[in-house]
């Protein structure tokens, strides 16, 4: 693994589920499924026309050992339409009228012993006279719960030396970062205050001829982190700022020049109603109002540097939250990362990594309303590594632009979430880290909804991105919108809205290496365009899916795409209802096609299913037809 990121990125293409009770789930109306009964009976009838049944789709793809693999991945490998369940628990999650359930989920994900509960908050912070009447309650308050996260918090990293915790973040950035080629960001970790020595050693193990025993010191470190205490922790930290934006959201009395104390914890800062610049770490920033600029280390929960809790509050204003280092606000190193931004058209722009990005820790992203903007290099917008990370955008048209590992990105150990609520959206993600490996002209992307293990060593996270509503645009290169790679899951679930999905390669409902990804969108007339594997596709041990649930919908790809597996894998597409068409260049190698094995010890099966409305293949499918394709392949459609 320390081979670094330059390995992971340039050689990836190398080389029971049943839905749990989430009992704090409390949602007002619960979300269609990804896979209704209807779709589920065509599908078994599908697989009577080849002589199969449900229990075909079983064949064994969990043929290798990594370690921290999650059970629940592995079991859908065996039992494939348990995948969307996971899906539907991502649904029920952001519906959800509880606060905390996207961190519920994380820990249910992450398979995690119990519910991670909320320490008792204690009662020895005083008011502090030095604040104006109205805010001293609310941020004794605030200091109380935050007690009982630190306690958390600190639990959560207690069997993890110092020194151990700069070479994980040497390591993981430094790979990340390409710091070898790149002088820049290896200067930039150095100033986070990672030493040259060790940055040296991270370039000198890019060439080690056996990764294993560093990689299996790696993971030995990432399992001394207690994610249990560290979820606890979130949720402690969440529960105060939500507590606090509820208590002075309707306060007038602010300061008229900005406001220091301290606490046990680090400084508080309270802005006033104008324009406030903010360049400093703390344990929270309350801003009431103005066009605010908060630069990091502002916002950037820093373990290495002993700021493990960082905490914003901007209750409006168009703000601007900005870095030129590693880590932006709303960014979590070996701590925990909370930002909360209720109001204005608001610019997140970060030179490397930021905006609910968690790297062997916990952070969080949450705006309101507004027309917003998200910039980043990598590691951004909903990202994990041993951490779980989340933005959630509830309103607004807003633009999401990221190199690569963003927009819903989890490796080891991790959940990363992209939530958006509302608006027409524009996600892209690509143009930074070339593909030099398979295709010198594009880039990678791994994101919207990408997950991925360290292979061979090590399982990967869950990752989903979810958009609730509007006209969304979906542009990646690389392996991008639902791809899990390594025994991981990647999910993209869009609930409404004319949308288009643009990709080259790798996404659109992919599994690769033994893991699963999956797409669903829900409604709207919709567009996917891809060049090849996509498109409810899996490869080598995996599984893909798509489902689409209405309107009149169109689908390009030059090969390997809708509805296609290769090498022991399982593809499947499935459109509900409207007028489609499905254009493929090389019809011999995609629309439900199989696989005949070859050498290996079993073959492929591929399924494109459409229930209703006048269709077209290029393949030459007949509407109203069913159409046995080459090896343990059908294209199943039916009128109504």
């Amino acid at each position: 693994y320390l081979a670094g990121m330059r390995k992971l990125m340039t050689t990836v293409s190398s080389g029971a589920c049943a839905l749990a009770t989430l009992t704090t789930l409390v949602t007002a109306e619960p979300p269609e499924a990804v896979l209704s009964t209807n779709q589920r009976a065509h599908i078994t009838r599908a697989l009577h026309q080849l002589n199969m049944t449900e229990a075909d789709l079983g064949f064994d793809k969990d043929v290798a050992e990594p370690r921290l693999a999650l059970k629940r991945l592995r079991a859908c490998l065996g039992s494939p339409l348990d995948l969307p369940i996971m899906g539907d628990e991502a649904l029920a999650a952001v519906a959800s009228t509880n606060e905390g359930s996207c961190w519920t989920l994380a820990g249910h994900w992450l398979e995690l012993p119990g519910e991670q509960g909320l320490p008792v908050s204690v009662t020895g912070h005083k008011p502090s006279p030095e604040l104006p009447a109205p805010l001293q309650e609310p941020i004794a308050a605030f200091l109380n719960t935050v007690q009982s996260a630190h306690t958390s918090l600190e639990s959560a990293f207690r069997r993890l030396e110092p020194n151990a915790r700069s070479r994980l973040a040497a390591g993981f950035l430094g790979g990340t970062f390409l710091i070898e080629d790149d002088r820049e960001a290896y200067a930039a970790l150095e100033q986070m205050g990672i030493p040259a020595a060790m940055l040296d050693d991270v370039i000198r193990k890019q060439h080690v001829i056996n990764p294993q025993p560093d990689a299996s010191n790696t993971l030995d470190r990432l399992e001394s982190i207690d994610m249990g205490a560290l979820l606890t922790a979130a949720q402690a930290g969440r529960r105060a700022l939500t507590d606090l934006a509820a208590a002075v959201s309707a306060t007038e009395a602010w300061p008229s020049s900005p406001l220091a104390l301290p606490s046990p914890y680090g400084p508080i800062l309270i802005g006033t109603t104008g324009a406030d610049h903010y360049a400093t770490s703390a344990l929270l920033i309350l801003d009431p109002a103005g066009d605010d600029t908060y630069e990091a280390p502002a916002g950037v929960a820093q373990g290495l540097a002993h700021t493990a809790f960082a905490s914003i509050l901007d209750l409006s204003g168009n703000d601007a939250y900005l870095s030129d280092g590693i880590l932006g606000p709303g960014s979590a190193l070996f701590g925990l990362s909370l930002l909360h931004d209720l109001a204005g058209d608001d610019t997140h722009r970060a030179a490397y990594a930021g905006q609910g990005v968690a790297l062997f820790g916990a952070a969080s992203l949450t705006d309101d309303a507004g027309d917003d903007r998200y910039e980043a290099r990598a590691l951004a917008q909903g990202a994990g590594y041993a951490g779980v990370g989340i933005l959630r955008d509830r309103g607004g048209n807003d633009r999401y632009n990221v190199g690569y590992n963003g927009q819903a990105f989890a490796g080891v150990r991790s959940v990363g979430l992209l939530i958006d609520d509302d608006g027409n959206d524009r996600y892209t993600a690509g143009g930074q880290h070339p593909d030099y490996d398979r295709h010198t002209h594009r880039y990678l992307s791994t994101a919207q909804g990408f997950a991925i293990g360290m292979r061979p060593f090590a399982g990967g996270g869950i990752a989903a991105l979810i958009d609730r509503a509007g006209n969304d645009v979906y542009i990646a290169d690389v392996y991008g919108q639902g791809v899990g790679y390594w025994y991981a899951a990647g999910m993209l679930l869009d609930e409404g809205g004319h949308d288009s999905y643009q990709l080259y390669e790798y996404g659109q409902g992919a599994g690769i290496h033994l893991a699963l990804g999956l797409l669903s969108d829900r409604a709207g007339n919709d567009v996917y365009s891809g060049y090849s594997l996509s498109q409810g596709c899996a490869h080598d041990y995996a599984v893909g899916m798509l489902f689409d649930h209405g309107g009149n919908d169109t689908y390009t790809a030059d090969h390997f795409s809708q509805g296609l597996a290769i090498n022991n894998a399982l593809g499947l597409l499935v459109d509900s209802a409207g007028r489609d068409g499905y254009f493929a260049l090389r019809t011999d190698q995609s629309q439900g096609i199989g696989s005949d094995g070859r050498d290996r010890e079993y073959g492929a099966l591929a399924l494109l299913l459409d229930l209703g409305g006048k269709d077209r293949y290029s393949a030459g499918a007949r509407d109203g037809a069913r159409a046995i394709r080459p090896n343990h392949g059908i294209i199943y459609d039916v009128e109504d």
